[in-house]
């Protein structure tokens, strides 16, 4: 089912924080770390699917935001991803270009294997509810679609919410660098099964290496674990030290090879 809806009242103090924020972003650190932040509040989500292209040709390309554990933009293929989003555009279409709320519990019956699960780990909820909107994309020739997902149902004013952020989204992307392609990380259960059996390591150490392993920045640690960055930084000396190793790649690579051996 697709419902429109209308621009809410809007607490100006607290649009105009958020706004601010946004204004500033210069990173994909930074949106992600926006988007966990005070945007929570007004629009609680927990995955940002932004995707672009020319929906005709089906040229696309996508950016994943999520603090879930596996959903990076770089595990993602483009078979799973490409159908959800070119659904979502239609969708908004549909709604005259107007943002949408959508339920999508029974999304993966619609798309098939690419729409399954949202559940990369055990225990992780699927997703119920998509918040929709786009933008025209007049310098590419065609569309950006914007969709937050959530395991919950949404806000009565998120998709009216969503078209005030959208422009702070969209233009950030536009300025910021491509992301740096990082090497796939693990599935989450290969790598805590890796790092339960390394003693060397203190429980602390072993959390923080299980997210390491699949990509996440220290920032993002910090968030998960509820940890400051400084405390993440303080427990990568350490495991570097155990490990003998001067970097992060170095760090999952020993960790692999002494797993390989236990």
């Amino acid at each position: 089912m697709i419902t429109t809806q209308a621009i809410p009242d809007v607490d100006p103090v607290q649009f105009l924080k958020i706004a601010g924020q946004g204004a500033q972003l210069r990173s994909h650190a930074d949106l992600w770390r926006w988007l966990q932040g005070d945007v929570q509040s007004w629009l609680p989500h927990d995955i940002l699917l932004v995707g672009w292209g020319d929906f005709r040709a089906g040229d696309l390309q996508y950016d994943i935001i999520s603090s879930l554990p596996g959903l990076r933009t770089h595990l993602c293929p483009a078979s799973r991803i490409a159908p959800l989003v070119s659904y979502f555009r239609d969708c908004w279409v549909a709604a005259q270009s107007q943002p949408c709320e959508l339920d999508i519990a029974g999304c993966g019956r619609l798309l098939g294997e690419a729409g399954q699960g949202w559940a990369p780990a055990p225990g992780t909820p699927g997703m119920h509810s998509a918040l929709v909107h786009g933008v025209g994309d007049a310098r590419l020739g065609g569309e950006r679609i914007f969709a937050a997902l959530s395991s919950e149902a949404a806000p009565a004013s998120g998709a009216a919410a969503l078209k005030l952020l959208v422009p702070f989204v969209d233009s950030s992307l536009r300025r910021m660098p491509p992301m740096p392609m990082r090497q796939p990380g693990a599935e989450r259960i290969q790598v805590e099964h890796l790092v339960v059996r390394l003693g060397q390591l203190s429980e602390r150490e072993r959390q923080i290496m299980v997210w390491v392993a699949m990509g996440k920045t220290n920032p993002e640690i910090g968030c998960i674990l509820r940890i400051s960055e400084f405390t993440v930084k303080n427990h990568m000396k350490s495991i570097f030290s155990k490990l003998d190793v001067t970097n992060r790649a170095q760090a999952v690579a020993r960790l692999t090879r002494m797993a390989a051996y236990a």
